[in-house]
């Protein structure tokens, strides 16, 4: 009796520690040596009669108590992008491919104040996928909010130690229309009765899409920046303004004079220009064995990266795509298990987002976010034309003043290592006798529209800021 109970423990002990272990990652190849963080990949199914699955990697903690440091999750945008390529790869996650094919460590990875969860959201994109292909079809807001809460919660299944930790939802550009939406059901999930609730902190968006009305509207911006001329700001003003083209484009009734406008646009641009970055060079030389990155059918809304991430290494994109399409990376991420008939893309071409989604206006949410207490910050990179500093601050500014929060202070610079590492400005109220930040606008001097690409270290400092709560004042971060 004795040693079937031990054989059964036995069995129960190996059934359990297969579990937790099975997408434990061993080592990257071409991993630096001594990494002491722990990560994991895998699938996380969200609809088994679908067969729909969203593909995750997980970064621990760089500390030697994991546990004690908050979880973030970081979603990028699109529609349809990837956040293990853009935001884990070639932004703020630990490793990025070197000439040589190993991976080079991030001395600026945000896994040095938080555990980082980057998931391929929605189904279609990256290494997620659907054994139902109506799931690639008309994918909209909703349903990828539904997708994103389902994962939330079976993640927390697969790693429950981590359900109790404050948890932060960050993203940028169409992660504008992600995260705010992801956070409503989970606050929603919250109410339900009889459930353990979900510690959601608070939110941070970078160069944010919330209203095509204003998100989107660059005119000023471009001729601000001498890259158009006084004539093209006119017509952008009276004839077809960036509003009313992509407003055309979602409902495909493209006017002659939008077409005509749009095309002179681009032909004064000219081709080496990238509209998220105005002053990053082009990668003249290709990796070896690189393919050109593909950002599928949205670029209106996401224009192509073009393989540029920072000054001095204008071709990481091109890495990434290749180290990301080795197979024996794939084996050891436990990725594209099911085979997929297309190679690894930055961005999907199989998926059909909605266009009629683009459209939502994602303002009133935010604002309703902010009366349910959750804490936002919106930064932009001041080099992004896709969407402008001007028109997220415009969004800052109206929210405040709708919500009546009072400016905590002036608008004034924030510092990176004694450098101006941008400006800001928060908003609050009185709360027991203090001033309690709600709201934070901040540009991040010379960065572009994936600001972590083009400046590392201040957009830790932001990140660091924004997890403490603290306010960017000068060269000091005040505790708020």
């Amino acid at each position: 009796m004795n040693l079937q109970i031990f054989l059964l423990i036995g069995v129960s002990s190996l059934i359990i520690f297969s579990r937790a272990w099975a997408e434990l990652i061993s080592s990257l190849p071409g991993q630096p040596a001594n990494v002491s963080f722990k990560q994991y990949s895998g699938y996380i199914v969200t609809d088994s009669e679908h067969g729909r699955a969203l593909f995750y990697y997980f970064v621990e903690a760089n500390s030697a108590n994991p546990l004690s440091h908050p979880l973030t999750l970081w979603l990028n945008g699109g529609p349809g992008c990837s956040s293990l390529g853009f935001g884990a790869f070639m932004e703020h996650g630990p490793f990025q491919p070197g000439e040589d094919e190993k991976l080079n460590k991030n001395s600026y990875s945000w896994n040095l104040e938080s555990n980082m969860l980057y998931v391929e959201s929605p189904a279609g994109v990256g290494f997620s996928y659907s054994n139902t292909s109506s799931d690639y079809v008309n994918r909209n807001d909703t349903t990828t909010a539904e997708d994103n809460l389902q994962f939330m919660l079976n993640w927390f299944k697969e790693f429950p130690d981590y359900r109790d930790l404050d948890l932060y939802l960050t993203g940028e550009s169409y992660a504008g229309h992600y995260i705010p939406q992801l956070a409503a059901l989970l606050l929603d999930y919250n109410r339900r009765p009889n459930v353990k609730p979900i510690k959601l902190k608070a939110i941070m968006l970078g160069n944010p899409l919330l209203d095509t009305e204003i998100s989107l509207n660059a005119a000023e911006f471009l001729w601000s920046h001498g890259v158009i001329s006084d004539k093209m700001l006119v017509l952008r003003r009276t004839v077809c303004s960036d509003t009313r083209y992509i407003t055309e484009w979602i409902h495909q009734n493209l006017s002659k004079e939008c077409v005509d406008v749009h095309w002179r646009l681009n032909n004064m641009l000219g081709a080496d220009i990238d509209l998220g970055d105005l002053i990053l060079p082009n990668c003249i030389v290709q990796s070896v064995g690189a393919q050109s990155v593909s950002l599928g059918q949205h670029d209106t809304i996401h224009a192509k990266l073009s393989s540029r991430v920072a000054p001095g290494d204008p071709c990481l994109g091109d890495r990434v795509h290749t180290y990301l399409n080795n197979l024996q990376v794939q084996r050891t991420l436990h990725a594209n298990t099911t085979h997929l008939p297309n190679v690894w893309e930055f961005c999907s071409r199989a998926l059909d987002y909605q266009k009629e989604s683009i459209a939502n206006n994602i303002i009133p949410l935010v604002s309703e976010l902010l009366k349910d207490g959750i804490r936002i910050l919106l930064y932009s990179g001041d080099q992004d034309s896709k969407i402008p500093l001007t028109q997220t601050r415009i969004i800052a500014s109206m929210l405040a003043q709708s919500l009546e929060l009072v400016s905590l202070g002036e608008y004034t610079p924030w510092y990176d290592k004694l450098q101006v590492g941008g400006w800001t400005q928060s908003y609050g109220k009185l709360k027991e006798g203090k001033n309690v930040t709600c709201l934070t606008f901040a540009t991040v001097r010379g960065a572009a529209h994936e600001v972590p690409f083009t400046s590392p270290s201040q957009a830790l400092t932001l990140f660091r800021a924004f997890l403490r709560g603290y306010l960017l004042i000068r060269n000091q971060m005040l505790n708020a």
